[in-house]
């Protein structure tokens, strides 16, 4: 492993306010399941749904994006999508920073939560071969049960129709550490999470978290070896009122999120 080791502060982990009261059991149990950044969420934001949105190369550490023969274990490859979440990382800080942003977003719509099948794919392309058992396990148990809550089905919607809404937004990346074989990145992100439903036990809720991947390369690229969540800060809230969980349904399925930050 290198030893020029970057390390750098924390300071989204700052003093904040007291959050304000407790949240819903369903929404942070969402919280911790949706590990999809966000971009930008977020830009983040897609995986099948966004499947046929065009791949965007991550550049080298030149600052040049790589043609299309540039595979080495160094550079990494040419950024492309495998079941639906953008590969091919470089192996510099920003690549870190687009993989774990791109990751986030995989993990961040209605299809990852109420898709078995679905979220199996993209576990597997993102996490490291060692740690993609345990990530299944956790997410399976803390997503059926919540989806279970809701009322959600395999399809994303309530046995009324009503649509699961999961939208989420990387609005801050930053490398704490890197070197050629290990990178952690924190991401900040605001989330909007529930049921498009008046009757829903979970309308459209706000959230804002801090995200924390651990990075290896393996294979000529980065996978994630863990992921963890942490309080993110909290803005203050706006004085404008509430939209009606209902109109929600008007933002459409995951394809009609933002694309894959490049």
């Amino acid at each position: 492993m290198n030893n020029d080791t970057k390390t750098e502060g924390r300071p989204w982990s700052a003093e904040r306010a007291p959050r304000r009261g407790p949240r819903p059991l369903t929404l942070v149990v969402i919280a911790i399941v949706v590990v999809t950044v966000a971009g930008l969420l977020i830009a983040n934001l897609a995986t099948s749904g966004r499947s046929d949105s065009p791949a965007v190369q991550t550049p080298s550490a030149s600052g040049e994006n790589k043609g299309s023969g540039s595979t080495s274990q160094e550079a990494g490859g040419e950024l492309h999508k495998k079941d639906g979440v953008p590969v091919g990382y470089a192996r510099t800080e920003a690549g870190a920073k687009a993989a774990a942003s791109n990751f986030q977003a995989a993990q961040s719509t209605a299809k990852f939560l109420a898709d078995k099948d679905a979220r199996h794919k993209v576990t597997s392309v993102i996490m490291a071969p060692e740690a993609v058992a345990q990530r299944l396990k956790t997410l399976d148990e803390q997503t059926e049960t919540a989806m279970r809550k809701l009322g959600i089905l395999q399809n994303g919607r309530t046995a009324d129709g009503a649509p699961l809404i999961n939208r989420q937004a990387t609005l801050a990346a930053q490398v704490t550490s890197f070197s050629k074989d290990l990178a952690t990145v924190e991401l900040w992100t605001a989330a909007v999470t529930g049921v498009a439903d008046a009757n829903s036990t979970l309308p459209p809720t706000s959230e804002f978290n801090q995200w924390n991947y651990t990075l290896r390369w393996v294979d000529g690229d980065w996978r994630a070896v863990t992921i963890t969540r942490s309080a993110g800060l909290v803005p203050q809230a706006t004085a404008g009122q509430p939209s009606s969980p209902n109109s929600f349904r008007e933002l459409g399925g995951d394809a009609d999120a933002a694309p894959y930050a490049g």
